[in-house]
């Protein structure tokens, strides 16, 4: 018995601890909603510890870019914490903690090396951390996951890693891995829904029309249709980089399922804003790069016989594609919305409103414009730009706007190795799809820009590998 005790390793006596303890705790008289909340909140950090030290960050950053699918919804679920940021987080911390360690890769981390592009996210973040604290948002949790994902604290600091956690081919294939399974889920979700198989549904909270918006189209655990076509959109751009890159044929025939239930996903959403960016940013994607322009014609034709085949097939699909496109209520909102952001930025143009301020400040700025109802009082503004704007003023605005071009600019202009141009085209098309949705709505969903970002970072890596593109080893790994 004393030799297995003296056996047992730090880590299970830490495990054990948190049981013991809540068992003291329970005995000593504190209450019981307390300990356990406790002891949920002990092992939570014991758990990301652990996994940021044993786990690969490529592994953790992929799974938490996956995983905020559930973002704002794991409570539906019956988890009331986040996993897709304490992936992320466990991810973030592993890789300061192996560049402390002086790691294989890492070592770039260590030596500083910030460009441009770093110090203007870094001010970008500083202005609006600042704005946040000045009005009275930065103790909210709406103030603060605001900064975290629609603004993009989150999105910046996976940018600043990703040329390090994903320099080896290796590491990309693992989120390449990961996204596709991403695309796969959400496409099948998307057709689960549209067909009423309810029974196939998961998780279940997707049902529930009592939660979120946009009940009757494809809105899957993201419990709103543009969030779901975006994620949609981007799994199919995964799949289309795996088709290229990956050789084993049955890898590459999920790729091609993947990529079909995707595009049909896109159409399942019924929103006018995601057909219109889908189209666009793969046709100028394809447009744009020499190589790839002959696939123009026959994408174009693959999803229109994709679209044929949804809207002739699925009962009532033509019906309410045709009800969603005629609908003039959202072009109300976003006019409204879009006018009164403008006439606050022209009252307070240099530091803007305060962050997160636009809901409880700008009914003041709502005026009727000509025969358009005055309706969207009380929401965001329907307009990324146009948003951080009337929070954070002009120069909050463009720090963050100089920010995002060099992002998306630099991996684009950006020469690297070869293997990595299916990445930059494909770059290319996540972030006209994100352009193109963030001039229209709020775009408050952690999944799209954080992606995107990370995207541009692995775009970045200048890492040359002399493995072969489709040897057994690399398909493992993913």
């Amino acid at each position: 018995m004393e030799q297995a005790v003296r056996q047992l390793s730090g880590a299970a006596w830490a495990a054990l601890s948190v049981p013991m303890l809540t068992v003291a705790a329970l005995a000593a008289g504190v209450a019981p909603d307390r300990v356990f909340l406790g002891a949920a909140a002990v092992s939570g950090a014991m758990g990301l510890l652990y996994v940021a030290v044993r786990v690969e960050p490529a592994w953790s950053l992929s799974l938490g870019i996956a995983a905020m699918a559930f973002s704002g919804n794991w409570q539906h679920m019956g988890i009331p914490i986040g996993l897709d940021r304490l992936l992320v987080a466990a991810g973030l911390i592993a890789v300061v903690v192996r560049a402390r360690a002086e790691r294989p890769g890492m070592a770039a981390l260590r030596g500083g090396g910030l460009e441009t592009v770093h110090w203007v996210l870094l001010l970008a973040a500083a202005w609006a951390i600042g704005s946040a604290a000045s009005a009275g948002t930065l103790t909210s949790s709406q103030g603060v996951f605001g900064l975290l994902d629609r603004f993009g604290l989150v999105p910046f600091a996976l940018f600043f890693v990703a040329p390090t956690v994903f320099a080896e081919r290796r590491q990309r294939l693992i989120l390449l891995g990961v996204l596709v399974g991403l695309g796969l889920y959400l496409g099948l979700t998307a057709l689960l829904e549209t067909l009423h198989l309810n029974a196939l549904v998961f998780p279940k909270y997707i049902l529930d029309s009592s939660i979120g918006i946009h009940t009757g189209r494809a809105r899957g655990p993201f419990l709103e249709a543009v969030g779901n076509g975006m994620g949609l959109y981007a799994g199919g751009v995964a799949a289309v980089v795996g088709l290229v890159t990956w050789r084993d044929p049955l890898i590459r025939a999920l790729c091609v399922v993947t990529a079909g239930l995707c595009a049909a996903g896109v159409i399942f959403t019924l929103t006018r804003s995601v057909w219109l960016a889908s189209a666009v940013a793969s046709a100028l994607a394809l447009a744009s790069f020499p190589g790839v322009r002959r696939y123009l014609l026959p994408v174009a034709a693959a999803g229109a016989a994709i679209a044929l085949v949804a809207l002739s097939s699925v009962p009532n699909l033509a019906t309410s594609a045709s009800e969603r496109e005629h609908e003039e209520a959202p072009i109300w909102v976003r006019i409204n919305t879009d006018h009164a952001a403008l006439r606050m930025v022209e009252a307070r143009p240099v530091a803007g409103f305060g962050w997160n301020r636009f809901q409880s400040d700008s009914p003041t700025y709502f005026e009727q414009s000509g025969e358009t109802p005055l309706v969207g009082m009380g929401e965001g503004v329907h307009n990324v730009l146009l948003s951080h704007a009337s929070e954070l003023g002009i120069v909050g605005a463009f720090l963050w706007l100089i920010g995002f071009a060099m992002v998306v600019g630099g991996g684009l202009l950006r020469r690297g190795p070869p293997e990595l141009r299916p990445w930059r085209i494909a770059l290319l098309a996540l972030a006209v799809d994100w352009v193109m949705v963030a001039a229209v709505t709020p775009l408050p969903y952690a999944l799209p820009t954080a992606l995107l970002f990370l995207w541009a970072g692995v775009v970045r890596s200048r890492s040359v590998r002399t493995q072969l593109l489709g040897t057994r080893p690399a398909i493992r790994s993913a």
